[in-house]
């Protein structure tokens, strides 16, 4: 393993230096890619001809068959089995990725480099790349998205491995870090994200490859283990600007072996350069250079920003503890979640309205959704029990002395990045965000003397099995990949119990995500051969995805307003679409008005639902008839006047 994760952490900084690279060659595009792939592959196989380290595969295949005949092993692998079986037969549709990362590297390959995107989803601009220069090479080449999923599903079969490795060499007991191993993968949140292209899956490997490295730096010494180390840490970071506080942990674990670096000085200063490329400096001095603001959202127009560290920690916990308490199925999700907002005192909920206005975003869900999933219901009361147990005593007379057994820099470290996290962040998906980060948190409580008491019941091994099994139902009926007919069947039960209102909701919820790859397919289909230009006009969290396809091909861009709230449409822009509700909302004309202004017609109104919270919403598709051919620069109707969005 150590191989493969050196090789994961060095192909990560090379596809990350090779974006910024490229881009700023203006060479982001197929051949660009060809190239340093070539170049790339070419070092690899060179390092492994001199490299002295070999891949016994008889061997270990031999030590595979012999690991996965016991029970927690063979769950990890028919979970992955499955968790593959779903990345191959559904086309990703992580709704952040839809929205804003793939969207964005589509426009980087248009125009050959990165750029700052004219759009009113800022979230294309100022939001961190590491995950997007891994993917852009796939999407650049192949013209398709159906096999990033590859990212974290490989990922996902390191993780055991990784865990072993950190849990022992904090002092983990041998058996309750093996047993842990194969227990926190399989948290509902990893295993949803592991077959998907959300990123936080991403940042947690990148941050449990950094402290490992550093924690084997310490008794090895080698300075390529600090460099790894520290590479995989800047990683973490340039996936998501939520992980920084992990750089504490991460620094606390390779701390004592710092002072290797003076071994070799020059190669040190590199790496310092390359870490700091590949890291989410180039985007923090981006964000600085366009907005005033290093987070890139200088006005808090996403309220993440909150300013009442104690409405941060309450609306944090309330949150973490729902989400984290959640289920594998729960039919009455809505109504609970209005009951559990009903019974805040009322000082809360004024608390959470005024300075934590994104608490009232989320609900829970009738499954666990790699949106909002975290740990689940199953490893969740395993941490419980394993603290209670502790409470009480077990495994050491003096549950005092005991917990002071369960110190450790590096879980400590955790904590404190932890808290600060909660005390600063205002999300409403506080509990996904958290997924890097709870592989360390929950080093104390794996110390603790109880831990290895526990495993000597019956009952616990029980318990660790029903927790663990219990993704099963996240992972087979996940309305993202589900891997059984769960849309027939609810339609069919709907139609029988036309009284149970859940039922039609579950139905609408797997129909949606079965779509969301390419919502907006019926207005593109509505478009003649030859359109390589779209204009788009949306909200903010609307996706414009669809509209790119065929890949590499069609361009789409962003209707904006001018200085003088105006819409602007381009020249080169013949069809547009449209989405009513939001044109509704912002314009002080009617959308037949403007389009007649303009000379254009509605040629398609189709109703499409793209979050089952919003329901069905109209968008159109619009054709503008050509009356001037000599005409350049902008339409503007002198009527189409647009408030802000």
């Amino acid at each position: 393993m150590p191989t493969t994760i050196a090789i994961w952490i060095w192909c990560g900084a090379y596809l990350s230096l090779a974006g910024w690279t490229l881009s700023a060659l203006h060479e982001l595009n197929p051949a660009g890619y060809a190239i340093t792939l070539l170049i790339g592959c070419t070092v690899l196989w060179v390092w492994r001809k001199k490299s002295s380290r070999t891949f016994p595969i008889r061997n270990y295949h031999s030590k595979l068959g012999r690991r996965f005949r016991r029970p927690l092993p063979a769950i990890f692998l028919f979970v992955a089995a499955l968790i593959f079986l779903g990345g191959i037969l559904h086309a990703p549709d992580n709704y952040d990725a839809l929205t804003y990362r793939l969207p964005r590297m589509l426009n980087w390959l248009s125009a050959s480099h990165w750029f700052w995107i004219p759009t009113s989803n800022e979230r294309m601009n100022y939001s961190t790349t590491a995950w997007e220069w891994l993917a852009l090479p796939q999407l650049a080449l192949l013209r398709s998205d159906r096999g990033l999923f590859l990212i974290n599903a490989l990922g996902f079969l390191l993780m055991p491995g990784l865990l072993f490795s950190i849990f022992r060499q904090v002092g983990v007991a041998r058996k309750v870090a093996w047993t842990w191993m194969w227990i926190l993968p399989l948290g509902y949140g990893y295993a949803t994200q592991a077959g998907s292209i959300g990123n936080d899956f991403n940042g947690a490997l990148f941050c449990l490859m950094s402290v490992h490295c550093g924690l084997q730096a310490r008794r090895s010494g080698r300075l390529s283990d600090i460099w790894l180390a520290g590479l995989a840490a800047a990683l973490m970071t340039g996936v998501k600007m939520s992980n920084l506080p992990l750089l504490l942990p991460c620094l606390v674990a390779v701390w004592p072996a710092l002072g290797q670096l003076r071994k070799n000085l020059a190669g040190s200063a590199l790496l310092v350069v390359v870490g700091i490329m590949v890291s989410a400096a180039p985007t923090v001095v981006l964000n600085q250079a366009h907005t005033g603001s290093w987070t890139g959202d200088p006005q808090n127009l996403t309220q993440m920003q909150v300013k009442s560290p104690g409405a941060a920690l309450l609306g944090n916990s309330l949150l973490l503890m729902q989400q984290s308490l959640m289920p594998p199925v729960l039919p009455a999700a809505q109504k609970l979640d209005k009951q559990l907002n009903q019974q805040l005192p009322a000082s809360w909920r004024q608390t959470l309205k005024e300075k934590f206005p994104r608490y009232y975003l989320i609900h829970l869900k009738e499954l666990p959704q790699e949106e909002t999933a975290a740990l689940g219901l199953g490893v969740t009361l395993l941490l419980l029990t394993s603290l209670g147990a502790a409470a009480c005593g077990l495994g050491r007379a003096d549950p005092i002395r005991g917990m002071m057994a369960a110190l450790s820099p590096v879980g400590l470290a955790a904590w404190g990045a932890t808290l600060f996290f909660m005390l600063k962040m205002g999300s409403e998906a506080d509990a996904r965000l958290l997924l890097p980060y709870y592989p360390l948190v929950v080093i104390p409580i794996l110390l603790l003397p109880a831990q290895n008491r526990l495993l000597r019941f019956q009952g616990w091994r029980v318990l660790i099995a029903l927790a663990v099994l219990s993704v099963l139902p996240a992972v087979v009926l996940s309305p993202a990949r589900p891997l059984c007919p769960a849309q027939k069947i609810l339609e069919r039960l709907a139609r029988q119990q036309p009284d149970r209102p859940e039922l039609p909701r579950l139905a609408t919820i797997y129909s949606t995500y079965a779509h969301r790859n390419d919502a907006l397919a019926p207005l593109r289909a509505g478009l003649p051969d030859g359109v390589l230009k779209i204009g788009f006009f949306a909200g903010s969290n609307d996706t414009d995805y669809s509209l790119w396809r065929p890949f590499g091909l069609r361009q789409v861009a962003y209707l904006q307003t001018g200085t003088d709230q105006s819409v602007r449409v381009p020249d080169d822009v013949e069809w547009m679409v449209v989405k009513r509700a939001v044109w509704q909302k912002a314009g002080n004309v009617p959308l037949e008005t403007w389009a007649a202004q303009l000379h254009a017609k509605i040629t398609l109104s189709v109703p499409i639902v793209t979050l089952v919270a919003w329901g069905d919403e109209t968008w159109c598709l619009l054709h503008i008839e050509k009356t001037d051919a000599g005409h350049s620069g902008y339409r503007k109707p002198a009527l189409a006047k647009c408030r802000e969005i």
